[in-house]
């Protein structure tokens, strides 16, 4: 889903019955649109974790090892829903899968996004091993929807000085954008010259269809219900439920603040977002927020699970520097998600490669902290 958001609203006193509606109908769109990247019911999306679970991995791992885990798991997913497992076969040998539970079939039935969130987790993680003195090599098997995608193995080794605070800083930002074009020399310093990124100037013809694309792509998702479902399955509204799964989509992550903010916290729940109006809000939001921003940053990459994982550790390269040259990416994929064919979106954006990321792109003045809960590592790594 894409990620538009909802106006900062503030009031002195409660709104009338008239300005009321006004008002729900202005912030039902945000979490629509919430989405970067999705049936399971609440009950299921949370692991099972037995209390000492965290005391063993704590004696068959390193503090440090524990630390590499949690700067991997700062990676970016769709609906946030965190997917990544670790299987512990011993110290230095680790299994990476994905949880079934946390897949997004909706909208994503071949498991894709979810491999290339598996590839942003894994760049995450061999970054943070390397700074911690750890040599990371791997090897990818098995297909998408394998109990694990990638076996793994670390030896110690150097140290080495990245700047590991660009894990926890990353965010997605999806307002505030200015419309200026992106510098030549800030492309090449993010995308390390990769000509696998291609951008395109908002005045461009790609950039003009993608926007169109994108619109299209998200009505027809708004009106798809088990897209609908799997979406409102996904935002936490309340504390509670923030607190209890450590993932997903919240209003505070979605831009919802002051009044509006305070507002859905305690009054929307799972049945707003499959209202009618919800979803025509949420179309509109999406039409405002595709002019927005410098053009469009599309990544392109093979779609064997292996090409899927290195596209996501790629991307996830690039998303790490963007933060200190001031840009910010709202990932919008719906058109991939819609499309009868990928090669028909390649064709039309004039890439050799097959598309996997659709980035609107463009400079912010302001940078906001990361708000999206994380789960804790025990939660998603057990012994083998």
């Amino acid at each position: 889903m894409a990620n538009p958001h909802a106006q900062v609203v503030s009031h002195n006193k409660l709104p009338s019955a008239q300005s009321r509606r006004g008002f729900l109908r202005a912030v039902s769109a945000v979490a629509l649109t919430a989405a970067v990247w999705r049936p399971h019911a609440l009950a299921d999306q949370r692991p099972a974790v037995p209390d000492a679970l965290d005391q063993a991995l704590r004696k068959l791992l390193t503090a440090d090892q524990l630390q590499v885990l949690t700067y991997a798991s700062f990676a970016p997913s769709g609906h946030n829903t965190q997917p990544w497992t670790v299987q512990v076969v011993d110290a230095g040998h680790w299994r990476i899968g994905s949880d079934p539970r946390r897949w997004l079939p909706a909208v994503d039935p071949a498991n894709r996004e979810t491999t290339l969130s598996i590839g942003a987790f894994m760049e995450n993680l061999i970054i943070a091993a390397e700074h911690f003195g750890y040599a990371v090599a791997y090897q990818v098997s098995g297909n998408a929807s394998d109990a694990y995608l990638v076996d793994l193995q670390l030896r110690k080794s150097s140290p080495t000085d990245y700047p590991i605070a660009r894990m926890r800083a990353r965010r997605t930002v999806r307002a505030g954008y200015s419309n200026d074009l992106i510098k030549r020399e800030d492309l090449d310093a993010v995308t390390d010259k990769s000509s696998n990124f291609d951008y395109y100037s908002r005045e461009s013809r790609v950039a003009r269809y993608l926007c169109d694309a994108t619109i299209e792509a998200n009505r027809k998702q708004a009106y798809r219900d088990p897209a609908q479902e799997e979406l409102a399955n996904w935002i936490r509204w309340s504390k509670q439920e923030q607190q209890r799964f450590r993932n997903g989509l919240t209003p505070a992550g979605m831009e919802i603040e002051g009044f509006a903010g305070w507002y859905v916290k305690h009054f929307y729940d799972r049945a707003s977002v499959l209202k009618k109006s919800f979803r025509e809000k949420g179309i509109e939001q999406v039409t405002e927020r595709v002019q927005q921003g410098g053009g469009w940053l599309v990544l392109s990459g093979d779609s064997s699970v292996g090409g899927l994982i290195e596209t996501g550790r790629k991307f996830q390269r690039m998303w790490l520097k963007l933060r200190e040259r001031s840009i910010a990416i709202h990932p919008m994929t719906q058109v991939l998600e819609e499309a009868a064919s990928t090669d028909d979106v390649a064709r039309e954006l004039g890439v050799t490669g097959t598309p996997q990321f659709l980035l609107r792109i463009g400079y912010v003045k302001r940078h906001p902290d990361p708000v999206s809960p994380r789960m804790p590592v025990a939660w998603f790594t057990a012994r083998a």
